[in-house]
């Protein structure tokens, strides 16, 4: 099954990378730490032992001098008490053990063998000598008692340490986070509304950081061209619209855009509306006699004047060659549609001149309402036979209500 990639997060990420830093940063300054702690120990040990090693000299020396093997224990024995030391022993020129004492109850795996270890693990010899004749030797060796309670301090402290600058990391990131999202959320809140709302007019604010300031100036440098090129296609399907639905002749609809808005008029509950086909009787022949040029001169004067003489709803469409089709919505009375048809006759029974060569023109008009049509293709067939019929009988229109599917004629 194939698992799905979660992304990871910039809180994350800034999370990983701070606790990275904070771990090999206290790691560092950690060993250093110790390093510096356990030279200052050593040195303080050491330098304590020698010195106390020298004082029990001096007091052992009458002792081993007369061989008062009693007052000599009797020392080692207090100072093994009152000092932190391990073990005293004192051997005669020929190395022979004269005394000896050790502190009792000392652990051999504990902290303070640790440090015994590391700080005393020799021991400080020094020669008993009187009148420049030697009567021995003191061997002592120290132990870390007084040290385990600054090693504890020293740990506490890194561990109190190790906190303060975790919580400082964490703070640390989330103030970054927060920082860097207040930058971010204008880009965000931008792209989101150029998504959802398709304004490609609207820019990204620049931000004080050098690296969102240069994002922030690519990104509005890609809306500017996204914006042209969205004005550039609007123009562009706009002319492709406007080539698709409307006659390049005549400006006015074509064929495919008339059928398109009768067929939605009929997707109206209790539409009503009139429909005219128009057709410019022996077309053909003006062109043979007159040219195509002048032909075309009619055909674009003739539906200005349609558009001049009917209601600004009216929609007019060129259907092809000298076929022209109008649709009035609205109910109308015969009257009226009679009216319509006078006007709409009168544009095309005008005298055109052109090249100082006069042009006389006829028209056929069959009118058809919708309201007494079934479907579209129902309502076409109607108003084409009031055409054919207008035509047929040289009369100048023809008006098909269908009244219980009977033509009633108008001339």
């Amino acid at each position: 099954m194939k698992q799905l990639y979660t992304p990871i997060t910039l809180h994350q990420l800034f999370t990983r990378a701070q606790l990275t830093i904070f771990v090999l940063t206290f790691t560092i300054c950690s060993g250093i730490f110790l390093v510096i702690s356990t030279y200052t120990m050593n040195t303080f040990a050491k330098n304590s032992l020698q010195s106390l090693s020298a004082a029990l000299n001096e007091r052992i020396q009458p002792a081993v001098v007369f061989n008062d093997q009693i007052t000599l224990n009797e020392i080692l024995s207090e100072h093994t008490q009152r000092y932190s030391i391990r073990s005293i022993e004192v051997r005669s020129p020929k190395q022979t053990r004269i005394a000896f004492i050790e502190q009792q109850g000392l652990e051999h795996f504990s902290i303070q063998a640790l440090l015994d270890y590391l700080f005393f693990n020799h021991p400080v010899r020094l020669s008993i000598d009187h009148d420049q004749q030697n009567y021995g030797e003191l061997v002592v060796y120290g132990n870390s008692s007084d040290l385990v309670s600054f090693f504890y301090k020293i740990v506490l402290g890194l561990i109190f340490g190790f906190i303060l600058l975790l919580i400082a990391v964490f703070w640390s990131i989330n103030s970054i986070y927060q920082y860097l999202m207040q930058s971010l959320s204008s880009i965000v809140s931008s792209a989101q509304e150029i998504s959802a709302q398709k304004n490609y007019k609207l820019r990204v604010s620049s931000s004080d950081i050098q690296e969102l300031h240069e994002l922030s100036y690519a990104f509005n440098g890609l809306l500017n061209e996204i914006e042209q090129s969205h004005k550039n296609l609007l123009v562009e399907n706009h002319k492709l619209q406007f080539q698709s639905q409307y006659d390049n002749l005549t400006q006015l609809p074509n064929r495919n855009y008339f059928y398109e808005t009768l067929f939605k008029l009929f997707t109206q509950p209790s539409a009503t509306a009139a429909v005219f086909f128009l057709d410019i009787n022996n077309f053909n022949q003006i062109n043979n006699q007159f040219g195509h040029l002048t032909g075309d001169n009619i055909l674009r004067d003739s539906s200005h004047c349609l558009i001049q003489i009917l209601p600004s709803h009216a929609f007019v469409a060129r259907l092809g060659g000298d076929e022209f089709a109008i649709i009035l919505t609205g109910s109308h009375s015969t009257s009226e549609l009679e009216g319509y048809c006078q006007k709409i006759h009168a544009c095309y029974t005008s005298t055109f001149r052109y090249e100082q060569q006069q042009v006389s023109l006829n028209v056929s008009i069959g009118v058809a309402l919708i309201e007494y049509a079934k479907t579209p293709e129902n309502l076409i067939a109607d108003v084409d036979r009031a055409m054919l019929k207008a035509k047929r009988d040289q009369s100048k229109w023809y008006i098909s209500p269908q009244s219980n599917n009977k033509q009633v004629p108008y001339a």
